[in-house]
């Protein structure tokens, strides 16, 4: 049997390249090879162009900003909801209206402008001309007097409690649905008295003998407009 101390022809075969050397005896250099930069793809939102701030009737502040092209729009609804417009000129609105939430439209005209820190709503009060604070003010005084009222002749009988329509409208006197335990139920009770922390106390409308108790915005549900109180 033949035998070769030889390696294999595959190995023998094989060529190795050595990098290419250029007359001054260094490395040829690879020339570097540009790649066009790609998009990110990711699209600019609206930008906020106008505020619209204001007191609801129980003197709570709201806020929201809107985009140019919503301007006319949401003067329409400073106009039905009692509020005022700002455009935003200058550092300091700027600033405020990138921490407020963006408003919406509806529809009917008006917008959804939520909740805000009196501390936000103040300084935003600043921009505001003398009628448009002069006329909140009477408007949530007038308010607020006349739920008084209605509370003091709904608790003597002389007219039946008021029904609220959503949840920004309660006030004293108001007729509200609330549990007295998970298992049980809803049942009517009366608003009595408005804290802070969007928090409420109340006593049962059928069971004036019970203690009166405390529940949340979030823990308080609305009669439907229809229903007819006995």
């Amino acid at each position: 049997m033949h035998t070769s101390s030889s390696a294999p022809l595959t190995a023998r075969s094989s060529k190795i390249s050595l990098p290419p050397v250029s007359i001054l005896g260094g490395a040829k250099p690879v020339a570097a090879v540009a790649y066009p930069k790609t998009k990110t793809g990711i699209a600019e939102g609206p930008t906020a162009k106008h505020i619209l701030v204001g007191l609801d009737d129980q003197g709570k502040p709201h806020a929201s900003w809107f985009a140019e092209e919503d301007g006319d729009a949401a003067a329409v609804a400073a106009d039905l909801m009692d509020m005022a417009l700002l455009d935003i000129a200058g550092d300091e609105l700027t600033v405020i209206a990138a921490k407020l939430p963006r408003g919406k439209l509806f529809e009917s005209g008006k917008a959804f402008v939520p909740f805000v820190k009196r501390s936000v709503y103040d300084q935003l009060a600043r921009y505001f001309d003398e009628e448009f604070a002069a006329s909140t003010a009477a408007r949530v005084e007038a308010a607020q007097a006349a739920a008084a009222e209605g509370y003091a002749k709904a608790s003597k009988g002389e007219v039946p409690p008021r029904q609220p329509e959503d949840w920004s409208k309660i006030v004293v006197g108001d007729l509200v649905l609330a549990e007295d335990a998970p298992s049980e139920g809803w049942f009517e009770a009366e608003v009595i008295e408005q804290a802070a922390n969007d928090q409420f106390r109340l006593k049962w409308r059928d069971w004036p003998d019970l203690p009166n108790f405390s529940r949340g915005i979030t823990d308080i549900a609305l009669l439907h407009p229809k229903h007819v109180t006995a």
